[in-house]
């Protein structure tokens, strides 16, 4: 199975000049590959979202919630250009970072293989399920007895199969984590939304802040006392005490106690996608091969200290 995040890959181009010009050509490929070995690899992704802050330019990727930053120096001028053109064109490109930090030395173009996995990958049709699963939720009570099943999964609790659901870790794999709660209502009948946000997000857990440029939750449709059908957000990573209007989500992703913060748009979808990135590309992981391995490598993460380079390379599609 491909990697979604595929490895570092190096090309070695036959060249047709004389033997000086072989010599020059393999010195500046060690070169090279000496200087990203020195790096830390993010892997080939796709760039989502490029705004500036503060003078620095923020950029987001395809999946991971994560920001990551690149300064707009004249040296690194050719690394933004590709990583504009990519954002543009919907196109792979790998990123190397500085090692412990979230800050990208260097950006090198897909290549050619790389964007027809890609472009395989995403698509821009929504795939819909046909199920026999109930969609709404008979009672308050069945919603709340739902949400403590998916809490008692938590990572840290003696309650917990593997893998955990991470909410002791919200710094990433919100995506992971909405996949394995929809799960969990599966196998007990029912079905729900999913909810993203999208902008420049901050969030509180009530003990830290955390910086997001998406998050994404269930969404779950339930009749009130009155058999009103109404919906609730179950994320116990923001909300441990019980499920809450989207709106109090939301309004949750903008703490400003955690500094400027703001929704750009936000996007219900059905419970079967896995991503939706802002251009609304769509992205499924109907096995669970990539969820189940995501919540492994974050599993033993808690807090808000982001991940410099999630390994999540090894979950394929």
């Amino acid at each position: 199975m491909r990697n979604f995040l595929l490895s570092m890959m190096v090309f070695v181009a036959a060249l047709s000049f004389n033997a000086c010009s072989d010599s020059n050509a393999e010195k500046l490929m060690g070169q090279n590959e000496t200087s990203n070995k020195a790096l830390t690899d993010l892997g080939k992704t796709i760039p989502v979202g490029i705004e500036k802050e503060n003078g620095t330019l923020k950029v987001s990727f395809i999946v991971t919630a994560q920001f990551y930053t690149i300064e707009p120096t004249q040296e690194n001028e050719k690394y933004v250009s590709l990583i504009r053109e990519a954002l543009k064109n919907e196109s792979p490109i790998q990123v190397f970072i500085k090692p412990g930090t979230h800050e990208i030395a260097k950006v090198e173009k897909g290549s050619e293989e790389d964007v027809r996995f890609f472009k395989s990958a995403l698509t821009k049709e929504a795939k819909n399920e046909s199920s026999k699963l109930t969609s709404v939720l008979p009672n308050v009570a069945t919603l709340n007895s739902m949400f403590t099943l998916i809490k008692n999964q938590a990572c840290g609790t003696s309650t917990a199969s593997s893998p955990c659901i991470t909410f002791r870790y919200p710094v990433d794999g919100c995506y992971a984590r909405a996949h394995k709660m929809r799960q969990i209502l599966i196998n007990n009948g029912y079905d729900c939304e999913k909810q993203f946000v999208y902008g420049n997000l901050k969030a509180s857990t009530g003990t830290c802040c955390v910086a997001w440029s998406y998050h994404v939750a269930i969404l779950v449709s339930y009749k009130n006392a009155a058999g009103v059908t109404e919906k609730r957000i179950i994320d116990p990573s923001l909300f441990p005490s019980g499920p809450v209007t989207d709106t109090a989500w939301r309004n949750a992703c903008i703490n400003t106690s955690c500094g400027s913060a703001s929704v750009s748009t936000y996007a219900n979808t059905a419970g079967n996608v896995y991503y939706r990135s802002p251009s609304a590309s769509y992205l499924y992981d109907n096995n669970l091969v990539n969820t189940n391995c995501v919540l492994t490598i974050f599993s033993s993460l808690s807090g808000c200290s982001p991940s410099p380079a999630p390994n999540v390379g090894g979950c394929g599609f």
